[in-house]
């Protein structure tokens, strides 16, 4: 019963909708937590999210986002910008030179890969 539970929940975790798994920066970097984190908020430019969003979209637990937010907030990767029903929100510090830098590497990368596809006009 129980390796049937570990089962369900492993094909559960697998079937996890993820809009950070297939990104540029995790073409570039892996697919580690912090860098399926950092492209889920890069993916969310206009809005900042709490920590069940992050996780959705990013595709990890709410565990793991714990791990990394406030590192990534210390390294002013990651901004936090209000509190909604007592949930912390936050996005893409953009006004950071790394978070500038992560948008200007994400975009660089995906330009890249869409090259060899033929996908992009050459200019």
């Amino acid at each position: 019963m129980r390796t049937q539970l570990v089962m369900m929940a492993q094909h559960q975790r697998d079937d996890l909708e993820s809009d950070a798994e297939d990104t540029p920066l995790t073409v570039l970097f892996g697919s580690g937590a912090r860098v399926r984190i950092v492209a889920a908020l890069l993916g969310e430019d206009e809005h900042d999210v709490n920590v069940s969003d992050l996780a959705r979209l990013a595709g990890v637990a709410r565990s793991t986002v714990y791990e990394h937010i406030d590192e990534l907030v210390a390294l002013g990767v990651v901004e936090r910008t209000r509190t909604v029903g007592g949930s912390p929100m936050y996005r893409l510090n953009r006004d950071s030179d790394v978070g500038q830098q992560l948008a200007k590497l994400e975009g660089v990368t995906l330009r890249r890969l869409l090259e060899p596809d033929g996908q992009l006009e050459s200019e």
